[in-house]
């Protein structure tokens, strides 16, 4: 997979993060993927001014429309190309969230489960395996952390200004390999809350309360609304 952050990106201020380009567009992936994955736990948000099919048919006019105005005006190329990546995204989130509600009685077709279980697969192989390795890799080959000779600090040195010695040896591996599991401890507990958003997303919303306490006197006495305001 080609490194696909800007040259510019590369400046003396941030020399060498530019080689952390697969590690950032997967993370930006799974970013985008998981920002879907809730939308679609949630009832649609948005009412969609056109049909399915039209809304399907400017995926490809989107696309198709990039590609040939970066043909046409070649100067503003890699502009035009970031713009049309940012329609199809903001489009994507559009249909997404303005998709016809579905009756839950009705039960998902065989092709429906199957696109969810490969998406499914797709998701935890972004999440689980793709983006910690990246960050492997990024932290062995442009940060040297894979290098055992190179220590934070050493159980010959004092601890910071106390005239104590660190009781052990912390390597570079060993903080690469910390921050690996976090980033392993981070993805399961955002799996986790996906699994408990599921699982509750078709119990019913809860009523407003109308005689709970909406607002406090100047006293700092809660005030109710009362039920002939509320009839009015």
């Amino acid at each position: 997979m080609s490194n696909l952050l800007p040259n510019w990106f590369n400046d003396w201020w941030i020399d060498g993060l530019r080689g952390a380009g697969r590690l950032f567009w997967s993370v930006l992936i799974l970013l985008l993927v998981t920002a879907i994955i809730v939308i679609l736990i949630k009832p649609p948000m948005l009412k969609r001014p056109v049909s399915t099919r039209v809304g399907v048919a400017l995926f490809g006019v989107i696309i198709v429309g990039t590609l040939v105005l970066a043909k046409i005006i070649t100067p503003w190329q890699n502009t035009i190309v970031w713009l049309g990546i940012l329609a199809l995204i903001a489009h994507t989130f559009f249909m997404v969230a303005s998709r016809p509600a579905r009756d839950p009685d009705v039960a998902a077709t065989w092709a429906e489960s199957f696109a969810g279980a490969v998406g499914v697969f797709a998701f935890m192989a972004l999440a689980y395996a793709i983006v910690p390795h990246e960050w492997m890799t990024f932290a062995n080959a442009n940060l040297g952390w894979g290098d055992t000779t190179k220590f934070l600090f050493q159980s010959n040195q004092n601890i910071f200004f106390i005239p104590i010695n660190w009781p052990f040896n912390f390597d570079y591996p060993a903080l690469r390999d910390i921050i690996v599991s976090v980033i392993y401890i981070v993805i399961l507990g955002a799996n986790l809350k996906l699994w408990v958003m599921w699982q509750h997303r078709l119990d019913p919303i809860p009523e407003a309360d109308l005689n709970a306490p909406v607002k406090r006197s100047r006293f700092g006495r809660p005030l109710r609304v009362s039920s002939a305001s509320g009839g009015n």
